[in-house]
């Protein structure tokens, strides 16, 4: 079984900060979507989240966003998701299942050849809640805790098994830091289930728990981190595969300033708080002073060479802003409001008298307020009013977003559709677009790379478009697509490794486009080998051509191959590949088992590998008499491992002028009930090699129950005989795999040259010469 997310880069993902610190990653992620979605970046519920069950036994939403909104969601195909905000994660991941058997192992190696059986492939979205004391909370353990919930679903599920015949096990695993317990819900730790079953659409559960008393400091914080979790396997027999990938981290409070007192949510995230720029709201001209003070710095005051103001994402040296909790630092924030009424009073004297305010931006309630802003900051006077009721607004958005002292945010100004909402324009100037290609890409080549470009415009829409040059590349004729290259956030496809510049450009119709650029690394893609033929353990009269058939893939369109074939008796084909195909013919001139190797590597170096073994008997070659003893060590027996005693053994076998030999063989272990015998006809191969060395396989019974395949080797050379004896139930295929009833070299391979017999301390192997006819 192989499960594989077709949407992961070849870059590892990046490493998570410190507790209590957002992870940078993220934060990025987070900027880009505002800039892309701009005023539609701040969720519906963002000022005050109201509280939802999704369904019955469902975690409650915050933000009435579903699975659906995940999976529509591009920003939400990441690595470690996307926290839309405190009460909302998304994380979606597309995997491709290769469901196989092993067809053919090595003690040493395991399985170096597997049988595909089928393909699967389907799309799983989790969506996280966050929760607070003011929400439901069904089924708790204990009433003093709060609580996070995740619901796991599959969909666009695809399958070439018949009955859906594969088991997907999902769940997420949570780790506290700091010393504090991360609790699971007994009944909510994901799901087993069969594909089939997935197709209902009904999804699994996840809730973790937090105990207040646990957490540290004044606001009794404690942080966890989140992990994905998946099994997949066919139904019967057959290979598993199992995949852990990161998810992401919440953060658990008791803060009673904050609403319900206390909750979890995700903390790897700088909220944004929704300041809109209609003059129907009553702070308008508060708004109108955060706008002048992003985008006309040098008319405000105090008049500061290269102004620059903090909480502008759009800003050239983009800083966040930091709540200043008043109760815990009444030192900063008494100092914030005296140095913005100082400014006030210089250039508007007498303006309380005139029932005007001083606002000040950033605000006196930040880390970067007037007197830590070292000339950074704005105030003027404006009417009381409008300024107390956009700071009124902050609070309840601070509260209801759950954003503790020193939290980072940011300030985003939103203009209604019209311009202006219900009561007429905001009379603002035309801004310039601003435009980010985004972070830089890796991907495979022919694999799509996912661009995570924004592109805002404050006044209205804008027409985006995409294009890339080649910047090196390993041949001519690289090429790439976009996917959509009129949507910022994209994915671009490229047909063979190198370096690319992809460019996003963004036009207003007004001021001049704009553009950014993000480089695309195409990495190659290793070639994927699959060995048709021959089978493993496959016969062939010494002689008679053996053809490798060995197909091969690979998604670098432009790549071209050469293949090697060792076929273990001292011979090595090499020659370059035809129509993706590495297929050869050769004849094995003797008898003997022979493990033959396949590789195909592509112009960049890499490669892919399969192995196969073959036997190869000459009827002509002479054949077997052999009768002894040998000292079965502990373990040899898998029904009674500790069983070490003196093992008897019989094999006669001699082709008289037939494919399959004739003989007999058989084997009793002292003291036990092991016996071993062959009855008519049921010898399939003889195998004698020119430098003395005899392998024979059948069929037989254990304990008079038949059911068995065995397989004989013998060595008859200078130092003393060697022999091995190996049984397995064919239930479990018709050669030895991974199911073994005996095998005296269970550490030893099963090409007859690495066979590793062991020496006998009674009778003899004897190999007799072919008969002269």
């Amino acid at each position: 079984m192989e499960a594989t997310r077709r949407d992961a880069p070849p870059a590892e993902p990046g490493a998570r900060t410190a507790s209590g610190e957002p992870d940078e990653r993220a934060l990025g992620l987070r900027r880009q979507y505002y800039k892309e979605r701009g005023a539609d970046a701040v969720p519906k519920s963002s000022k005050v989240p109201q509280t939802r069950l999704l369904a019955p036994g469902m975690p409650p939403s915050a933000a009435n966003v579903t699975l659906d909104d995940c999976r529509d969601e591009d920003f939400a195909y990441a690595d470690g998701g996307f926290v839309i905000d405190h009460y909302n994660f998304c994380q979606v991941t597309l995997w491709d299942v290769k469901v196989t058997v092993c067809s053919f192992s090595l003690p040493l190696l395991g399985c170096v050849r597997r049988k595909t059986l089928g393909t699967a492939s389907f799309r799983r979205a989790t969506l996280g809640v966050g929760w607070d004391g003011s929400m439901d909370s069904p089924q708790t353990p204990d009433p003093t805790y709060s609580q996070v919930s995740f619901v796991t679903a599959l969909d666009q599920i695809s399958t070439t098994l018949a009955g859906d015949a594969i088991v997907v096990e999902v769940t997420l695993d949570c780790n506290a830091e700091q010393g504090a317990l991360c609790r699971s819900h007994p009944f909510e730790r994901g799901a087993k289930k069969t594909v089939a079953e997935w197709k209902d659409g009904v999804g699994t559960f996840n809730r973790f728990f937090s105990d207040p008393a646990d957490g540290v400091g004044r606001d009794k914080l404690s942080w966890y981190n989140f992990t994905n979790r998946q099994v997949v396997s066919p139904m019967g027999a057959g290979d598993e595969d199992s995949d852990e990938w990161e998810g992401n981290g919440y953060r658990c409070d008791e803060a009673s300033y904050l609403r319900g007192g206390r909750g979890c949510v995700f903390d790897h995230v700088e909220e944004l708080f929704p300041v809109s720029l209609a003059t129907t709201t009553n702070y308008h001209a508060a708004a109108q002073h955060i706008f002048e003070a992003f985008h006309a710095p040098d008319t405000t005051f105090p008049r500061t060479p290269g102004k620059d103001v903090a909480g502008n994402l759009n800003s050239s040296n983009p800083r966040p802003l930091s709540r200043l909790y008043e109760p815990y630092d009444t030192t900063i924030y008494n100092a914030n409001r005296r140095t913005a009424v100082a400014t006030c009073q210089a250039q508007w004297p007498g303006y309380a008298a005139n029932g005007d305010d001083c606002d000040e931006y950033p605000m006196a309630a930040t880390y970067q307020g007037a007197s830590q802003a070292n000339g950074h900051y704005s105030a003027k006077a404006l009417n009381l009013n409008q300024n107390r009721s956009l700071g009124a607004t902050m609070l309840v958005w601070f509260t209801g977003q759950r954003v503790l002292h020193e939290d980072h945010f940011w300030v985003v100004l939103t203009v209604p559709d019209g311009g202006g909402g219900q009561g007429g324009g905001s009379g603002l100037p035309d801004t310039a677009p601003t435009v980010s290609a985004g972070p830089d890409v890796r991907a495979y080549e022919g694999t799509p790379g996912t661009l995570r470009g924004a592109a805002r415009d404050i006044e209205g829409d804008l027409s985006l478009h995409w294009t890339y040059e080649v910047i090196d590349s390993a041949k001519p004729g690289m090429s790439c697509t976009f996917g959509n290259a009129t949507s910022a956030a994209t994915r671009i496809t490229c047909n063979d490794e190198g370096t690319v510049r992809a460019t996003l450009t963004a036009d207003d119709g007004v001021n001049p486009p704009v553009s950014d650029s993000a480089t695309v690394t195409v990495v190659n893609a290793p070639p994927q080998l699959t060995l048709e033929g021959p089978e493993p353990w496959q016969s062939f009269r010494a002689g008679t051509p053996v053809d490798v058939r060995a197909p091969f893939t690979d998604a670098g369109a432009l790549d071209t191959h050469t293949c090697r074939i060792t076929w273990d008796d001292g011979q090595i084909a090499d020659f370059g590949a035809e129509n993706r195909t590495c297929d050869q013919r050769h004849t094995f001139p003797h008898a003997g088992m022979y493990t033959i190797t396949v590789t195909v590597t592509d112009d960049g170096g890499a490669s892919d590998s399969a192995t196969t073994m073959v036997v190869v008997y000459d009827p002509d070659a002479g054949f077997d008499n052999a009768d002894g003893k040998f000292d079965s060590p502990t373990g040899a027996w898998t029904q009674q491992p500790a069983v070490a005693a003196p093992m008897d053994f019989h094999l006669t076998a001699k082709y008289y002028n037939q494919t399959a030999p004739t003989g007999a063989a058989g084997a009793y272990l002292a003291n036990t009930n092991l016996r071993f015998r062959t009855t008519t006809d049921t010898l399939e191969w003889l195998v004698v090699t020119p430098d003395g060395k005899v392998a024979a396989k059948g069929t037989g019974t254990v304990d008079g129950k038949p059911g068995y395949g065995f397989v004989y080797y013998g060595y008859d050379q200078p130092g003393g005989d060697k022999f091995r004896m190996v049984l397995w139930p064919l239930s479990s295929g018709p050669y030895p795999q991974n199911t073994i009833e005996y095998d005296n070299r269970a550490s030893a391979g099963y090409d007859i040259d690495v066979a590793e017999p062991q020496p006998i301390t009674n009778g003899e192997v004897r190999i007799h010469p072919p008969v002269t006819r």
